[in-house]
């Protein structure tokens, strides 16, 4: 090991070198447990303290004790997280022990490990997602390392060289090179490799149950579910039902999917061309985009009856019209679809004797529910008559709907129908499909999100998760599944503008502050078009858009000789700064710089405040025999340079030259 490298650091490279981790290490808490971002505050801080007190580092000792604290809590959580040791772990493991590095580095070796440690914490950074915000940040703080970098290895530079001009014009140089590649490097289907995520990361979203007040809990949240961005003009919000999950079984309490998905076949698959969303659809069909967020479920959402999708591979379609993705969205993915609206139109098809009994199967209970039902089922002989009653019954009474309904009995139906007539739309939807059942008319619960905020500026909707929702669907025969929503009965505004226009007092201004205010929206929708519009164009560039922008240059047959004829074309543009920067040098002055070598070959340099007329009686002092040669050519040269005419001839420089030329030889000869 070189002396260089065992240099002790400074207490300002100290001080550095932990500000630089601390800034490395800051946007992990987002994505680690508060638990495991307290231990690197306290060691980090640990750290500070021992900076601050100039206190001496300590000894192996000690941090190997410290190590074993750090291996035996990590060996907690993942015994507490069942065994998975998920990718926030493995990070929150590097951090620790960079930071425990940190508390033994004292030479500049170790604040080099520290330092390419940093920039392995950075890539980590993307683990998670990928933010616009976050590319900027981890840019910016990247640079600063670098700076750092040299500062440690050059610390006489920081007087004497434009460090961060300097940067700039390699991040510039980098630049052409950073485009081509991302445009038309080739891109893969899948990742390379994915790190396991632990099990407790919390699921986020629309599950796959139902019970009074579980989608009631969604509502407080403004967090984001999906973004969606369609072809033709705004849909109302009346129109803006995106389907998550069929719900079939109903025990008294709760209602869940079937225990195994009917998956039938692969999804249908929606070609793709050139634009963001497929071919124009056909009447009565839309086409749109959905940028989902990770919720760690394998649903999708598609609008209203969805019929196809592209850009999720192996996705699945059920019987019921649900689609899946092939593993949980662990992270923010991207899809189109295509969606139909022809709801109750006439059909042929039947419903099969083994699902109509499973769209009729009731739970033992609520008596009264059953006898109302019944009296329906005997005096009303159309179903779909059987419908307008129950929807005239929450029409007609005192039913209100709140965020803070009262608790049911062991009966809920009863209890909320006869009874609290206080609830939310699980609580309809639930009671409705419970009353059509008991009344012989095949029905199911359906749950996702219902609305949307509709970004006048992006030109896209914002779906969060307080737009959860759930509704009803019945069979009626020659018309197939009929979508009702019993909410509309109750609090139509629900539908038409939002769960806010819904609720009423407090609840209503809850729920209106977790939006942003009104002068605040503009701005609100500006970020959020423009953190849109980063997921849609930057993280969102896989394989078949890059394919779709070839097809549209008439390029995709030739990738690989569009590829090599770009790098071989930048090489060549790289090297162009170099050849001017060649030609720009002065001749007179070229020709100056060789005699300055000549002699410092022979051990006489020239001083960086030394004349040329002083540097060559110093030379021709220790060197009589060139003497003539050497005065010969300082005079000429400072004719040349500082006489008139201030520019040279090309007789002058070759005259110059063959004094030059006699400098040599006669030094040589000595």
């Amino acid at each position: 090991m070189t002396a260089a490298r065992l240099r002790p650091l400074a207490h300002q490279e100290h001080g550095m070198l932990m500000g630089q981790l601390a800034l490395v290490l800051a946007p992990q808490a987002r994505t680690l447990p508060v638990s495991v971002s307290l231990l690197l505050v306290v060691l980090m801080a640990w750290r500070w303290l021992l900076w601050r007190q100039r206190a001496p580092l300590p000894s192996r000792t000690m941090l190997a004790v410290v190590a074993m604290l750090v291996l035996a809590t990590s060996a907690a959580l993942v015994w507490q997280a069942g065994g998975s040791l998920g990718r926030d772990l493995c990070v929150a493991l590097l951090g620790a022990f960079v930071i425990l590095k940190l508390l033994e580095c004292r030479a500049l070796s170790d604040a080099t490990i520290v330092t390419q440690l940093s920039f392995y914490l950075l890539l980590t950074l993307y683990l998670t997602d990928q933010p616009f915000w976050l590319a900027l940040y981890s840019m910016a703080i990247g640079a600063w390392v670098l700076r750092n970098w040299l500062l440690l290895h050059h610390p006489e530079a920081r007087g004497r060289l434009a460090i961060w001009p300097l940067l700039g014009r390699m991040a510039l140089i980098g630049l052409p090179w950073a485009l081509f590649l991302f445009v038309l490097f080739p891109r893969l289907d899948h990742p390379l490799w994915r790190l396991p995520q632990s099990e407790s990361t919390g699921k986020t979203g629309i599950t796959d149950t139902m019970r009074p007040g579980s989608i009631g809990e969604l509502i407080r949240s403004t967090e984001v579910a999906f973004r969606a961005d369609m072809s033709g003009d705004p849909l109302p919000p009346s129109a803006l039902y995106w389907r998550a999950l069929i719900l079939w079984h109903y025990d008294g309490q709760q209602w869940r999917t079937l225990e195994q998905q009917r998956l039938v076949r692969a999804a249908p698959v929606l070609r793709d061309d050139a634009s963001d969303v497929a071919t124009p659809a056909p009447a009565g069909m839309r086409d749109y985009s959905v940028t989902l967020e990770a919720s760690q479920q394998s649903w999708l959402y598609l609008l209203d009856r969805g019929i196809a999708l592209s850009g999720m591979p192996e996705a699945r379609m059920s019987y019921d019209g649900e689609f899946f993705a092939r593993a949980p969205i662990d992270r923010a993915v991207r899809y189109r679809a295509r969606s139909t609206f022809e709801h109750g139109a006439a059909s042929s098809a039947t419903l099969p004797p083994r699902i109509r009994a499973l769209a009729l199967e009731l739970p033992p209970g609520n008596p009264r529910s059953r006898a109302l039902a019944a009296r329906w089922a005997e005096t009303v002989a159309d179903p779909w008559q059987r419908v307008q009653a129950a929807l005239r019954v929450f029409a007609g009474e005192a039913f209100y709907y709140t965020l803070s309904p009262p608790p049911l009995g062991s009966q809920q139906v009863d209890s909320f129908v006869f009874d609290t007539h206080r609830g939310f739309c699980e609580h309809y939807a639930s009671s409705f499909v419970f009353l059509m059942r008991a009344a012989g008319v095949p029905a199911r619960v359906v749950t996702g999100y219902q609305g949307g905020e509709y970004n006048t500026i992006g030109r896209h909707y914002i779906v969060r998760q307080s737009d959860a929702h759930a509704w009803a669907e019945v069979w009626i025969d020659g018309r197939g599944w009929v979508r009702v929503d019993p909410t509309s009965a109750v609090a139509p505004s629900r539908v038409e503008e939002g769960v806010d226009a819904a609720l009423a007092g407090d609840e209503a201004d809850a729920v209106r502050a977790l939006r942003t205010p009104g002068w605040l929206r503009d701005l609100r929708w500006s970020f959020d078009g423009l953190m849109y519009t980063w997921q849609r164009w930057i993280l969102d560039y896989d394989r078949d858009r890059q394919m779709a922008l070839l097809r549209q240059f008439g390029m995709d047959d030739r990738l690989p000789q569009i590829l090599m004829m770009g790098l071989a074309s930048l090489t060549l543009i790289g090297l162009v700064p170099l050849w001017l920067r060649r030609q720009r040098l002065d001749p007179l002055q070229a020709m100056y710089a060789r005699f300055c070598r000549e002699l410092a070959k022979r051990g006489y340099e020239r001083g960086a405040a030394e004349g040329p007329q002083a540097f060559a009686q110093r030379a021709a002092a220790a060197m009589p025999q060139a003497a003539p040669a050497l005065h010969a050519f300082t005079a000429e040269y400072v004719r040349l340079r500082y006489g008139a005419p201030p520019a040279a001839g090309p007789g002058s420089l070759a005259a110059l030259h063959r004094a030059l030329c006699e400098v040599i030889l006669s030094i040589r000869q000595r």
